[in-house]
């Protein structure tokens, strides 16, 4: 079937008079056929000839090369320069942006969301799987083919950055590696933090430390599903889950979300340093600190901005 769709506006059943026409969208399904083709772009206005237009398909081997998808058209257009759009495949993109940090099942949310791509995706893909970036798709694409695209792009970065590591970082696997960076997309927006807190977490690995990461209690308490929506309690630290590093030693049982490149390199290859703990220092960023007594110094100045700035 072919249909029609007006740029700025909605028409029922995809009929419009070809003087409304200034641009249009062409639909080619798979099993349309040439004849078909041509009858649809004829009543529109967009060809005068409509056996002139088969002629020079099935003449110039055009015919063979159409593909499915949406088009933009014209009447501005020649019989030469709409065939050549339907056999290259020039159809139309619409993009979505995953950003780093979304949950899986934010991602799917926002992928069984989009009214343009079809079926419906029910399982929820493992977390961490999905590489944030932005995705060209066409219309009617399926749904869960836009997701194998994530997960396989998330499998080509994860394999190269782990071959790439630094050699007697603290992690036995591609899937360690994945949750530390989970961490690091979590903790901190900064591109310039990024290898400062993956040290952190290195640092207290190796020393058999809990990592005391809050974003994993909040993952804990909300499985990536939704906000929590207020700040952590201390009874929340308690609490035990598979996440919560509060209370369990060593990583997490999943990552917390679909980190990004910069936060899987930041993983991969931590810089040398002899931090132990890092908090907020109220500007966007952190303070860094070797011993307890520098981090309650830190904490203190921390719980101070908050005061003065009325921050909860």
């Amino acid at each position: 079937m072919i249909l029609f769709y007006p740029i700025s506006r909605h028409v029922p059943n995809g009929i419009i008079q070809s003087s409304e026409i200034e641009r249009a969208i062409l639909v080619v399904e798979k099993g349309d056929t040439l004849r078909g083709i041509a009858r649809k772009l004829s009543d529109q206005g967009i060809i005068g000839n409509e056996l002139l237009f088969e002629l020079f398909a099935r003449v110039s081997g055009l015919d063979r090369q159409i593909k499915s998808g949406e088009y933009y058209v014209s009447r501005g257009q020649s019989i030469e320069e709409v065939l050549s759009g339907l056999s290259l495949g020039s159809v139309i993109s619409n993009k979505i942006t995953i950003p780093e940090g979304q949950t899986s099942f934010e991602v799917v949310k926002a992928l069984n969301e989009l009214k343009n791509l079809v079926g419906k995706i029910v399982i929820l893909p493992d977390e961490g799987s999905l590489a944030p970036n932005t995705y060209f798709f066409s219309n009617g694409q399926s749904k869960l083919t836009l997701l194998k695209k994530m997960e396989e792009s998330q499998k080509g970065i994860l394999k190269r950055i782990w071959k790439g590591r630094t050699k007697g970082i603290s992690l036995q696997s591609p899937e360690h590696l994945l949750v530390v960076a989970s961490i690091i997309e979590k903790e901190t927006g900064k591109h310039s933090e990024r290898a400062i807190i993956s040290s952190v977490l290195h640092n207290r690995l190796r020393k058999n430390m809990r990592l005391q990461a809050d974003p994993t209690v909040i993952y804990g308490i909300t499985e990536g599903k939704r906000s929590l929506g207020r700040r952590l309690f201390k009874s929340d630290l308690k609490k035990f889950s598979d996440h919560n590093t509060y209370v369990i030693k060593g990583l997490p049982k999943t990552p917390i979300c679909n980190p990004g490149e910069a936060s899987l390199f930041a993983a991969a290859n931590p810089i040398s340093t002899d931090f132990l703990y890092y908090v907020s220092d109220g500007k966007g960023g952190h303070s860094f600190a070797r011993t307890l007594e520098e981090h309650n110094r830190n904490v203190k100045i921390w719980r101070k901005i908050k005061k003065e700035s009325g921050i909860d």
